[in-house]
């Protein structure tokens, strides 16, 4: 059976997504589906920086559906990041006949969006795309992920390099933390929880660095390991030295090989690897 590939992403928020598939108007052969790589950005995230992502995925035969989140989206989940989350859902919903499998890649501040797909995806209205989810989610990969107590701290960095500006977004989120419970809060500790379930046991590649000023690498490997213990399959790339959110640039040859591995193994079908590999 041939169809023509096309997707609809009117009704997305140009603001927090943009969508970039492997090819544009071909004919797919219903038999060799695509991947669909969903892509949970960093703050303040530039185009030319996820350009390099986006290229490595669609060199894989994925398309890549980019979301980008905002200070405001943070700040009010309600307005901001769960309107985001629904808007996801709802692309999964529509096109999942369009992809044999997906993968979450999530950066630093990103996690927290993604752990909010996760929240929305127990809500019994989402109850079909949850089902859709365990069927076709194959990998979840944290990049430099920051959890939710790192927050205050990763924030004031990515927003300015001034120490004294820094310490005032930092007080002024760890003050909106403690007063605004029922507004954010609690949000923030719910999707927190969700990634730290895991709850589809998909298998997850975990990439951080010893000297991360954002991120507790420590804490990020005993979670690791407690998924590892519960049967979860865990690849764990620890370097010395590399910048938050720059592992790619720091290391490429090292993480472009462990990214492919891992798709490969755990993602990408062997008869359309070999149609690609044929291909090129």
């Amino acid at each position: 059976m041939i169809r023509i590939y096309s997707i609809n992403i009117d009704y997305l928020s140009a603001s927090n997504f943009s969508f970039h598939p492997c090819h544009l108007n071909v004919n797919i052969d219903e038999s060799s589906k695509k991947s669909l790589l969903v892509l949970f950005a960093w703050l303040f995230a530039k185009e030319r920086h996820l350009d390099k992502y986006r290229r490595l995925y669609m060199e894989q035969g994925f398309d890549v559906l980019t979301i980008k989140v905002n200070v405001k989206d943070f700040i009010i989940p309600a307005v901001g990041s769960q309107v985001i989350a629904s808007q996801a859902i709802r692309f999964i919903r529509e096109h999942e006949q369009d992809y044999c499998s997906i993968v979450f890649h999530a950066f630093s501040v990103g996690a927290y969006q993604m752990g909010e797909l996760l929240v929305m995806l127990n809500q019994e209205h989402n109850k079909d795309v949850k089902n859709v989810a365990r069927k076709l989610l194959k990998g979840m990969i944290y990049d430099s992920a920051a959890d939710i107590n790192e927050a205050p701290i990763g924030l004031s960095k990515a927003t300015t390099t001034n120490p004294l500006l820094q310490w005032a977004i930092c007080s002024l989120l760890n003050a909106h933390f403690r007063f605004c419970y029922n507004l954010a809060t609690r949000h923030y500790i719910a999707s927190s929880e969700a990634l730290h379930q895991n709850e589809f046991h998909c298998p997850s590649l975990v990439f951080l660095s010893k000297d991360d000023v954002v991120v507790n690498y420590i804490d990020q490997l005993k979670t690791a390991e407690k998924w590892q213990r519960r049967g979860i399959n865990v690849t764990m790339k620890c370097w010395e030295q590399s910048p938050h959110v720059s592992h790619f640039f720091k290391h490429p040859d090292e993480y472009r090989s462990l990214l492919i591995e891992f798709l490969n193994k755990n993602v990408i079908d062997p008869r359309r690897r070999q149609q690609q590999q044929q291909q090129q």
